[in-house]
């Protein structure tokens, strides 16, 4: 609706997403102008106009869609809050037992030494939802404007210049038709927009694409499944910290699980799978399910409670798919910017210093006035310079030897990185698109064309229907998808045949469904369930024909990750 009248907002800066990176980025802007300030009122320099800042968050509250395995290391808020313990930081525990296990269908071992890069000792356990909505109150303190319920839709763009970005527009029908509550989307301006959408954020897609920012490599994805338990109180260990791998499956793809505790006998378990597969059936949901039949789970959960559901999708890729971080009139941060270590399954403090580090930058934008590339490219020899840059390098080859095989990391390259301070063997591993990687089901034994069947008991395991209820999602029916299909009749003709129509099987909730045609009998179509959508990005990214793309709902709507 292009022709429709759009109120406007004019502010200096814009942050899209309200998350780890942009919070910490916009505090630390809004602290070192009132240093620098104070510090120019001193020596009689000249002092920086304070800007207008805004924060705008497509939840309904902020945390809402915050999910993540929260072990954090606290190396990045010490650098912007030293007493940020003092301050109030949402530390539940902090780990002093960090372990690694290896896992089989009927029995685990504990290694004996936890490897370098799970040793979490020290780092703070925490709900992500509650370091965001903690931030988020810093930022207010501050005076910083926060406007949750705001879904960034459009780029906004003039020239080859970022100027801001479109709110989507609300009150509109599954036919595209506004309703009685139809309200247009506001375009808001600034002289410098950062995004910190998270992963493959929609507007982020728009500004890689139109200005070429593509990294090296092309960004590799794995997808978590985390659920939230309340256990037993004697099963229940504060300061534990857990990550470990199923055997032999570990061996032909690089799956991983994580486990902590919270308060509240509460315990997070998580589970990531690689959207690289060759299997077209591969299915975060079930190997998360799977995995929970091992003694060690079954134990850990007799006679729990599932509290909470969740999934979202990781940058695993590393440093060589890094997108360039700026552009006249825009910086990416956080995992908008693939600043996840995979390697250390660790990217919390990474997005808060890429936040910090683009903050800096801003302020020398603000003082020359000036926010081209040429200003804002001082972002990236920032980041070059810090131990974020020295953090990603030493990990820069893990998914490339993980490409070339788990055997070949495990037993060889991944030693040899942690000898070489991440250069392996070869530097760097070449390594393509995760959806390339599917093979079609001609292309597979004849015993593994069709879609494993499990049978989930309903106290340990569950559906992807049953799960979905506790994501908490909520999404008016009668709105348009946010999920867009380009063409669905390639979803009953071409892509059933060819891999069986893999949606079904990789996302986590049970969004799409090939149902009979009643128009066409002998004949499926694809129906979408995008109320049940949580919000991970999956099917953006593992759809073999890349013909998915995920935009935002309307303000607010989305799973409730208040918990997690």
């Amino acid at each position: 609706m292009s022709d429709v009248e759009r109120e406007s907002l004019e502010v200096d800066i814009l942050f899209v997403g309200a998350g780890p990176a942009t919070l910490v980025s916009a505090l630390h802007l809004s602290r070192q102008i009132a240093a620098c300030n104070a510090k120019a009122e001193k020596s009689g320099g000249k002092a920086i106009e304070p800007p207008t800042i805004l924060v705008i968050e497509k939840s309904a509250s902020l945390g809402d869609h915050s999910l993540s395995g929260a072990v954090i290391n606290t190396k990045a808020i010490a650098e912007l809050m030293p007493d940020f313990m003092e301050q109030g930081f949402p530390t539940e525990y902090i780990c002093d037992d960090a372990s690694f296990y290896l896992f089989f269908r009927s029995f685990s071992i504990k290694s004996p030494i936890c490897p370098p890069n799970f040793q979490k000792t020290g780092y703070h356990v925490a709900s992500l939802s509650n370091v965001v909505k903690w931030l988020g109150a810093k930022c207010e303190e501050a005076g910083i404007e926060i406007y949750p319920g705001f879904a960034g839709d459009q780029l906004l763009v003039e020239g080859n210049r970022v100027v801001g970005v479109r709110i989507g527009d609300m009150g509109v029908d599954k036919n595209g038709k506004p309703k009685a509550n139809y309200q247009p989307g506001m375009d808001i301006f600034a002289k410098v927009t950062v995004l910190g959408e998270g992963v493959r954020g929609s507007l982020t897609k728009q500004l890689i694409d139109r200005f070429d920012l593509q990294g090296r490599y092309p960004q590799v994805y794995e997808t978590g499944i985390k659920e939230i338990w309340r256990v037993k109180p004697e099963k229940h260990k504060p300061g534990r910290v857990i990550h470990g791998a199923l055997f032999p499956d570990f061996l032909s793809q690089f799956n991983g699980m994580w486990l902590y505790d919270m308060k509240d006998n509460l315990v997070s378990f998580g589970f990531v799978t690689m959207l690289d597969s060759k299997n077209p059936f591969n299915d975060p949901h079930l190997e998360a399910q799977k995995f929970k039949t091992t003694p060690f789970m079954r134990d850990l959960l007799d006679g729990a409670e599932l509290v909470r559901y969740g999934a979202k999708a990781l940058p695993v890729s590393g440093i060589y798919a890094q997108p360039k971080l700026y552009c006249d009139g825009a910086l990416l941060v956080g995992d908008a910017a693939s600043m996840c270590n995979a390697f250390r399954l660790s990217g919390i403090h990474l997005a808060m210093k890429s936040g910090m580090l683009a903050a800096e930058t801003i302020i020398d934008a603000l003082a020359a006035d000036d926010f081209s590339a040429a200003t804002l490219g001082g972002y990236t020899e920032r980041y070059r310079n810090s131990w974020a840059h020295a953090e990603h390098m030493e990990a820069r080859n893990f998914h490339g030897s993980t490409e070339v095989s788990p055997i070949f990391a495990l037993g060889f390259n991944i030693p040899l990185m942690l000898i070489t301070r991440g250069h392996g063997i070869f530097d760097p591993l070449p390594f393509s698109a995760g959806h390339t990687h599917m093979k079609k089901l001609s292309e597979l034994p004849a015993a593994k064309r069709t879609k494993p069947v499990f049978e989930f008991d309903n106290k340990l395991t569950f559906s992807k229907e049953h799960l979905v209820q506790y994501a908490g999602s909520q999404h008016e029916v009668d709105q348009p998808s946010h999920l867009v299909v380009a063409d669905v009749d390639l979803c009953s003709d071409v892509c059933t045949k060819e891999y069986g129509n893999p949606c079904e099987s990789f996302c986590p909730a049970a969004v799409y469904e090939m149902m009979p045609d009643p128009e066409q009998p002998g004949r499926n179509k694809l129906f979408i369930h995008h109320e049940n959508c949580v919000h991970c990005k999956t099917c953006d990214i593992a759809d073999p024909y890349q013909i998915i793309t995920w935009t935002p709902p309307q303000g607010g709507e989305g799973p409730d990750y208040t918990q997690m």
